[in-house]
């Protein structure tokens, strides 16, 4: 397999958001929108339950299952709309919808996968620990085990990154999907791992933007309106469409990056 340039795909992708905002920009808020909206709300869920110690999860808490197929449809509608030519929106959606099944199944595979790693690791070191007369439970331990384990889990997504657009655009079963974008990032591991830091830089300036702008916005709505309840809705629905173009511009990232490597 070939090699991807980091910037060279940058440069496409830019070009690319510049000629076709038009068509992607309504695709982005319409499904990521949504999307990045329930799974907010979700783990906002969540986060609050954990600190109550609630063991059932609220109704809120389960919008991050609707929230991530949402999430998995926008990549497959993207992939498409990037590396099909002449293709339109509704096709492009009908297509991310034949396609999702697959890509779920691919996804459930995977959790299993990542399960049985996570269990032999910690069988693995629970064994050692009492062969060496450690406590298991210690706090030194659990996070050393925690390290054992997001290394694999690490690894793994990085090689899976392409998985979602192997699925939109090749007419591959899970299993062959998950084989065909494990050999696209055979050797590209190290600049996937760019992708990611990428990534990563983007998210960090995007929580800085919702916090220092957006959050003021917020505040100064609040003062004007008088109504803290419907002011919190717009900064959630402001964040989540901001979130929505960042993923939308990493489906298109990606989809470039597969073009550049199944092309050659």
């Amino acid at each position: 397999m070939t090699a991807f340039s980091l910037g060279t795909v940058w440069e496409e992708t830019i070009a690319f958001l510049r000629r076709e905002s038009g068509l992607l920009v309504p695709v982005a808020l319409a499904v990521y929108g949504p999307a990045q909206l329930l799974f907010d709300v979700g783990m906002q869920a969540l986060m609050s339950m954990r600190g109550a110690g609630e063991a059932v999860p609220s109704w809120q808490a389960l919008l991050v299952v609707p929230g991530g197929l949402l999430m998995l449809l926008g990549n497959l509608v993207v992939s498409l709309l990037v590396l099909a030519p002449g293709i339109s929106v509704g096709e492009a959606l009908a297509a991310g919808l034949r396609r999702l099944p697959t890509a779920l199944a691919a996804m459930l595979l995977l959790g299993v996968a990542i399960l049985a790693v996570m269990l032999a690791i910690v069988v693995a070191a629970t064994l050692g620990a009492v062969t060496f007369k450690a406590d298991p439970r210690s706090p030194v331990i659990a996070s050393q085990l925690l390290v054992l384990i997001m290394i694999p889990i690490g690894l793994l997504w990085l090689r899976l990154l392409l998985l979602p657009t192997v699925i939109a655009v090749e007419p591959l079963g899970a299993i062959d999907a998950i084989r065909r974008s494990w050999a696209l990032g055979r050797t590209n591991v190290l600049r996937l791992l760019g992708v990611w830091l990428l990534l990563l830089f983007l998210s960090i300036i995007l929580a800085m933007i919702e916090m220092f702008v957006v959050g003021s916005l917020t505040e100064l709505l609040k003062l004007g309106i008088g109504d803290i309840g419907l002011a919190s809705a717009v900064q959630m629905v402001a964040n989540a469409a901001l979130e929505a173009l960042l993923s939308m511009g990493l489906a298109v990232y990606l989809a470039l990056v597969y073009r550049t490597l199944a092309s050659r």
